[in-house]
């Protein structure tokens, strides 16, 4: 499993692009603006898009997914829970003055605890909520990797200002789904550059004071 990161966008958001095991099959996570680039380089190698894996649904992670759809025929996969932040999308859009097309509806929710495999490579999903109210994280079976989307940065946790946002809730989410990897999980965020599990529980600002010495 090879995994490509592209950064685009008002937001500088990441795209994740997931060039499977088998070498035939690529996976998409999060559809944002820096879609187009990542669906050129599944084109360049000959792959099939599997699939679209959203880590929830605000504005800057789905602003590329109209495009995704029209080039590619892979599902959408969202938790339920963040249907009604997809369905204001448009909304969210207008209100930052950006422009927006509205992408087809997700064809699959995405529960709790399931697990999806693509091109010989399976990933675990856990539910974190807190950012926004149907947030997951995906975690790759077999590497220490985890797609955290806007659940925790490096040295810095998601805002929860927005609507669907609860800062116990995301605090509860980064104890219990996050800081539970292993410490070398590489922990791939929407946001900024890639870190660790384990520099977040020494380090992050916002989780020492939380938690103390509980997870050093």
């Amino acid at each position: 499993m090879q995994i490509l990161t592209f950064e685009d966008g008002p937001f500088a958001q990441n795209t994740y692009l997931v060039l499977c095991s088998d070498g035939i099959s690529a996976v998409l996570i999060d559809a944002g603006a820096g879609t187009g680039k990542a669906l050129d380089r599944v084109e360049a190698e000959g792959r099939t898009l599997e699939a679209i894996l959203l880590t929830h649904a605000h504005l800057d992670h789905i602003d590329g997914l109209a495009e995704a759809k029209r080039r590619a025929s892979a599902p959408t996969y969202l938790h339920p829970a963040d249907r009604v932040v997809f369905d204001h999308g448009k909304a969210n859009a207008t209100m930052y003055g950006l422009p927006f097309e509205t992408p087809p509806p997700p064809d699959h929710p995405i529960a709790e605890g399931e697990t999806f495999s693509f091109g010989g490579d399976e990933f675990d999903v856990r539910f974190a909520p807190g950012h926004a109210p149907g947030h997951v994280i995906f975690v790759a079976r077999g590497e220490p990797v985890a797609f955290v989307g806007d659940v925790v940065f490096a040295g810095s946790i998601g805002r929860t200002d927005l609507p669907g946002g609860d800062l116990k809730t995301l605090m509860e989410s980064i104890r219990g789904q996050v800081l539970t990897l292993p410490d070398g999980t590489r922990l791939l965020p929407g946001h900024g550059p890639e870190t660790t599990v384990e520099w977040e529980r020494r380090h992050n600002p916002f989780l020492v004071p939380q938690y103390g010495g509980e997870f050093a």
